[in-house]
């Protein structure tokens, strides 16, 4: 081959891959035209979606009793999946001192709602013994049902003793009394209910309860009779072992004199966040009732008419 013609080659090969990359500067930029213009749109979705959920989370004006509660409930649902991440289903009775009065003080009209001529109230704490291992070990799914079926059965017996859920957190209860013997039965009621329970879903996998309970003064000039009573009632729950039931002196006190109140020495204790010592008491709620002795004969007499609870086989 001559010199000419491998010049004209290398000449024709130039132009062909000129050409070439002509072709793929101009693909490439309809493609970078075409990008530009689906994430243009998609940033244009993006707000539109934005401004919906905005508007969807926005408190509406005029809002019925009914989507207000529809509001506050799923409000509620959201808190408590957040405090469970944050604390564990034990989170509330292991607050400090503080957070948990600051706590109760945004639940205080609740509270005081159901408060006794006297100015008293008394709280009931509960929640499950080594709830997030049983979680755990369960599964979300089968451990759901459980807390459907534990949480039906204690506010059931919360009912019957006309007693008034303030707080729930995961497994955990706040409950107010305006009589601290209603408390106390309510606290017998289901732990007995639990321990005789025919639900499948309590049968396959029974759960421990521990319960605190405490009357005092919450109606007072400042903030300090309320938040130590509450403080108090959740440090005597956190005492509790499963399938137990702490009462505080005031409360055993004032309970004793029931026929199916039969109570033992707990001893005295350290109340976390409280000073002094403190005397605690046991509930016996597996021991019979007591002949001879005053009750509440209405709602005894309705509660063994009609048994516990549907799905259990024996009265309280």
């Amino acid at each position: 081959m001559t010199t000419l013609a491998a010049t004209r080659l290398a000449l024709a090969v130039v132009a062909v891959a000129a050409v070439a990359l002509g072709v793929l500067v101009l693909a490439l930029r309809r493609r970078a035209s075409g990008l530009a213009a689906d994430l243009a749109a998609a940033r244009e979705r993006i707000g539109r979606l934005e401004a919906d959920l905005d508007t969807a989370l926005r408190p509406a004006t005029g809002a019925t009793t009914a989507e207000r509660a529809l509001r506050t409930m799923v409000g509620t649902a959201v808190e408590t999946a957040a405090r469970v991440r944050r604390h564990g289903v034990t989170g509330l009775l292991a607050m400090s001192l503080d957070d948990l009065t600051a706590w109760a003080l945004e639940r205080r009209p609740d509270i005081l709602e159901i408060a006794a001529p006297d100015g008293s109230v008394t709280l009931l704490f509960s929640d499950i013994e080594d709830s997030t291992a049983l979680n755990h070990r369960l599964g979300d799914r089968t451990w759901v049902k459980v807390l459907e079926a534990h949480d039906a059965l204690v506010r059931g017996a919360i009912e019957r003793r006309r007693g008034q859920v303030v707080k729930t957190a995961g497994d955990g209860f706040m409950v107010a009394f305006r009589d601290p013997t209603a408390a106390v039965l309510a606290a017998r009621s289901i732990q007995r209910s639990l321990a005789r329970s025919l639900d499948p879903r309590l049968r396959l996998t029974p759960v421990r309860v521990r319960i605190g309970v405490h009357t005092g003064t919450v109606i007072s000039r400042d903030g300090d009779y309320f938040g130590r009573n509450v403080a108090l009632a959740a440090r005597v729950a956190s005492l509790a072992g499963g399938g137990e039931v702490l009462l505080s002196d005031a409360v055993a006190q004032a309970a004793r004199g029931h026929r199916k109140v039969v109570v033992e020495s707990a001893g005295d204790a350290e109340l976390k966040g409280l000073p002094g010592r403190h005397r605690l008491w046991r509930l016996r709620w597996d021991a019979a009732a007591r002949d001879g002795l005053p009750g509440d004969a209405a709602a005894d007499a309705a509660q063994d008419a009609a048994g516990v609870l549907p799905g259990t086989d024996s009265r309280d």
